[in-house]
């Protein structure tokens, strides 16, 4: 991260600002979103209150329960098999990429066996977020992977949890209804708050104040788009902040003229030159990690929504954003039945008559299972959700068509020793004067852009945990990662940037490594790519289909954080409650 937090209180804003949840990278930030209905979006929905509730003791059938299928896996003894955690798309390809043959073989298709108001489909921080709104309509999640949480998931190691996907969420307003929601479930008190800066590394050496010019103080570059981006979050100087989503007109007006130009052109235009190669590399990877993309293919729009906005402070919880989803899950189970909340069932048909939707799953038995509900929301990528619900309109399916998806490996690095907490982000610059121009081969050179202390939010006595983020920033390497050859090659490139880059930082060595753990997400990074928001690709996304089936999904907007999830399910939850009504 290369944020100025010393004077982040003066950056606060009530934009409905996002994040990639990863990792925490260029600038602190925080996040203020207000909800669509002028903050009364909370309040409308009679599951949710405004204050926080005293958290209540949990039973022993909960804590089972979390054990066997929450977001955090605690079961690992000793060194890990070497083979990917995270996403496991072998038994979703089989079915739903051969979706045809699959009805075929199994026609007809056996009668609804259960009747209920609402099923939701996807149990990561949409899922289950959209679940707790909701949750006096008794919804049954339907999560295809073995453990709830989505991209927000964790493990375990000698009792310290860490994040294998999602890392940490931003500060909010406390009169937004993301607040309140968090306030509600108890999140914020399970947290330690991040507000000071944390340094970035170019050439092995680390600078602790980068927007300042201390890697180059003869460049007046750092200086003019720090005040821009400034600017631009604070809608002053004449600069005005690009709200996604946007609720009025002018916002939109902002949003759209923004969107059909790159962020990187942007900035350039800004300094009227190109950039400085410190803060060209500096913005390139923040790109990587948070979109998935370089910053000449990603939307200003985009771009600047998460890139002016990073001011202020951070929460990063033990086990980072899985720690949420494990929370919301434990107050689901104080209201819902635990057979309400089921993994490794697979949904592969969706059906919209009109006055309920057929929802078929493939259970972990393989046994098939039909249920009726007044409405359905999809909270899955959209790339599943087409091949899920039948009769979907040509407009809907050409721009789910649109999108595009990027990958990226998180390796934890157990070590035997404590690292001081002086920082909470490594953000690695590479060395001076790297070439963006051929991306493929800038990301073999670079490997992992962000090395985030995994123990921060709680400190052991005596080990540490490194989380090493690295994405694949360009197209094909979704393929890569599905290779039979791409842990062994993974592992070794990342073990090879430990032992010569990363742990000479720390004073650390190999020898200080007990292992080196590797996860894969192939799937949760939708490219925001320029024009996308202005030619209505995000409105064909969002609308309900046939009244009924609902969308809540951060590649609505192509945003990937925790907030967008939030937002989404804080916005169609009204909706989706006229249709139970």
């Amino acid at each position: 991260m290369l944020g100025y937090v010393a004077e982040s209180e003066a950056y606060v804003t009530k934009h409905k600002t996002k994040r990639n949840p990863k990792t925490k990278l260029l600038f602190n930030r925080r996040t203020a979103l207000q909800g669509f209905a002028g903050g009364a979006v909370v309040a409308a929905l009679p599951a949710c209150a405004s204050a926080p509730k005293k958290p209540t003791a949990v039973s022993p059938q909960v804590e089972n329960f979390l054990a066997q299928f929450g977001p955090i896996d605690r079961t690992i003894v000793g060194k890990a098999a070497d083979v990917f955690s995270g996403d496991q798309p072998e038994g979703p390809h089989a079915v739903l990429w051969d979706k045809a043959g699959f009805l075929e073989k199994h026609s007809p298709l056996p009668g609804p066996e259960e009747t209920v108001p609402l099923v939701i489909v996807g149990g990561g921080m949409s899922g289950l977020f959209s679940a707790y709104l909701l949750r006096e309509r008794q919804p049954i999640v339907l999560e295809q992977a073995a453990r709830f949480g989505g991209n927000s998931k964790g493990e375990a190691w000698n009792g310290i949890d860490y994040s294998i996907g999602a890392a940490y969420f931003m500060a909010q307003d406390e009169d937004s209804d993301i607040f309140r929601l968090f306030a509600e479930l108890g999140i914020h008190e399970r947290c330690r708050m991040k507000t000071t800066e944390d340094p970035v590394i170019l050439g092995q050496k680390r600078y602790d104040a980068f927007w300042t010019g201390e890697t180059d103080p003869g460049s007046p570059q750092f200086q003019k788009l720090f005040q821009y981006l400034s600017d631009v979050n604070n809608n002053q100087g004449g600069q005005h902040y690009p709200e996604i989503p946007s609720t009025t007109s002018a916002e939109r007006d902002v949003v759209d003229t923004l969107d059909r130009q790159s962020l990187y052109d942007n900035l350039a235009a800004v300094v009227q030159a190109p950039l400085h190669p410190h803060i060209d590399s500096a913005i390139e990877h923040y790109c990587w990690s948070t979109f998935g993309s370089s910053s000449r293919e990603i939307s200003a729009a985009s771009g600047l929504n998460a890139l002016a906005a990073e001011f202020g402070e951070v929460y990063v919880a033990p086990g980072g954003n899985a720690a949420v989803a494990e929370q919301v899950l434990r107050r689901l189970l104080e209201t819902l039945p635990q057979q309400h909340l089921r993994t490794r069932s697979l949904v592969f048909d969706v059906i919209v008559n009109a006055d309920h939707v057929l929802v078929g799953y493939l259970d972990g038995n393989g046994q098939i299972h039909v249920i009726r509900a007044k409405a359905a929301i999809m909270c899955c990528p959209k790339f599943v959700a087409k091949r899920t619900i039948r009769d979907l309109e040509p407009a809907r399916l050409d721009a789910m068509a649109k999108l595009r998806y990027r990958a990226y490996v998180v390796a934890n690095v157990l070590i035997k020793k404590v690292i001081p907490d002086d920082f909470y982000d490594l953000f690695l610059l590479g060395k001076e004067g790297e070439d963006f121009s051929q991306i493929f081969d800038a990301y073999q050179r670079q490997r992992a852009t962000d090395v985030v202390l995994g123990t921060y939010a709680k400190v052991d006595a005596t080990r540490s945990v490194l989380t090493l983020y690295r994405a694949l920033p360009f197209e094909g390497g979704r393929a890569m990662l599905f290779s039979p050859a791409a842990f062994d090659q993974q592992k070794q490139e990342l073990r090879e940037q430990c032992e010569s880059e990363i742990l000479p930082l720390l004073g650390l060595t190999m020898k200080d490594v007990e292992d080196i753990r590797l996860t894969r997400w192939g799937h949760p990074m939708p490219v925001p790519a320029i024009g996308l928001i202005a030619d209505g690709v995000t409105d064909q996304l969002r609308r309900p289909f046939k009244d009924r089936v609902f969308f809540v999904e951060q590649d609505n907007w192509m945003l990937a954080a925790i907030e967008t999830a939030a937002e989404e399910a804080l916005h169609f939850a009204p909706l989706v409650e006229k249709v139970l009504a």
